[in-house]
């Protein structure tokens, strides 16, 4: 089985970490997943003072992860719902929270939900925060690194696993500007159910599997050494830039309302339906907009994913 990120040169100091930490992490908050006109979007609650907002992001912008056994598309989700491919790079992600790592299994992979536990001693998903920088954005070598490194800096997370067959870990609560967070799969404990015996696809997996494990790493606020990706350019004439909810159509018909090139129809729909899901968005940004950063306009006029740019987007003639 390949190295997974984090875990190349250090795989025994984590899975140390993780066995002596004693702090007790809390489960809290809701996911769902959305029945809207992107396919499968996976959509996360995020508990506010106001009441719920929902942050979604489409399952086919998190980029696949090549050269794995068990893992189709790993991805970091920031308050915008904009994805950051799980590519080695230390991304750092907007201050504000809800931070969140999706995993999507490959086929017969799933873990199964009794084996998914952020509270115990020895967690299956563990999460970490500390304001540890990696020099040139390069993994240390001393023996203080990782926010992993300490049980001290476990914080508190939420999981679930979703109908597409994926895993999502979230944290809703703000961290400080600078830290590392660090979400560690421990496999031995998240396939515990499925190794003995082994029901997984690759009995070399199931063999493996205590002794590994997957690490994704970000800063939140500041400390990373890259930026988010880069634009993509702009799209092609014709390209759809703006999109309607597909349950807010008529069966069949075409839900794009903007092609580049051509005139902006999207304020036609104004209200959500029973079929459009929690927290629908009436219209969607789709992947070719400019920055592929994506927006969606919801029904009390909140702009969600990339705000910014759904305004340029719907201000647009």
């Amino acid at each position: 089985m390949p190295a997974h990120s984090g875990w190349r040169t250090r795989a025994p100091r984590i899975v140390g970490a993780m066995l002596r930490a004693t702090a007790v992490v809390a489960g809290y908050g809701a996911l769902s997943l959305g029945c809207s006109s992107q396919g499968q979007t996976v959509s996360v609650l995020i508990p506010r003072l106001d009441g719920n907002r929902e942050v979604s992001f489409d399952i086919a912008s998190c980029p696949h992860y090549p050269q794995s056994t068990e893992m189709d598309r790993v991805c970091v989700v920031d308050s915008n719902g904009k994805t950051y491919p799980e590519d080695g790079t230390l991304w750092t992600l907007p201050a504000d929270p809800p931070y969140a790592v999706f995993y999507q299994f490959k086929p017969g992979y799933t873990p199964v939900i009794q084996d998914l536990d952020t509270t115990s001693d020895d967690p299956s998903i563990g999460v970490f925060a500390a304001p540890y920088v990696f020099p040139n954005g390069r993994q240390s070598t001393s023996s203080h690194c990782c926010a992993e490194d300490s049980p001290a800096n476990r914080i508190r997370a939420f999981m679930s696993l979703t109908q597409s067959g994926g895993l999502l870990v979230v944290v809703t609560a703000a961290q400080p500007a600078g830290d590392q967070i660090a979400v560690i799969l421990g496999y031995g404990r998240l396939f515990e159910s499925r190794i003995n015996p082994c029901t997984l696809p690759d009995q070399a997996f199931c063999q493996q599997a205590k002794n590994s494990g997957f690490a994704v790493r970000f800063y939140v606020g500041a400390g990373g050494s890259q930026p988010p990706p880069s634009d993509a350019g702009p799209p092609p004439t014709g390209a759809c830039l703006l999109e309607y909810n597909d349950a807010l159509v008529s069966a069949g018909a075409d839900p794009c309302c903007y092609r580049q090139g051509g005139s902006n129809n999207c304020h036609a729909i104004t209200q959500c339906n029973d079929l459009s899901g929690a927290g629908c968005c009436l219209v969607y940004g789709t992947e070719n907009t400019a920055g592929g950063g994506r927006c969606c306009l919801y029904e009390s006029g909140e702009l969600g994913d990339d705000p910014g740019e759904c305004q340029l987007l719907l201000a647009a003639p």
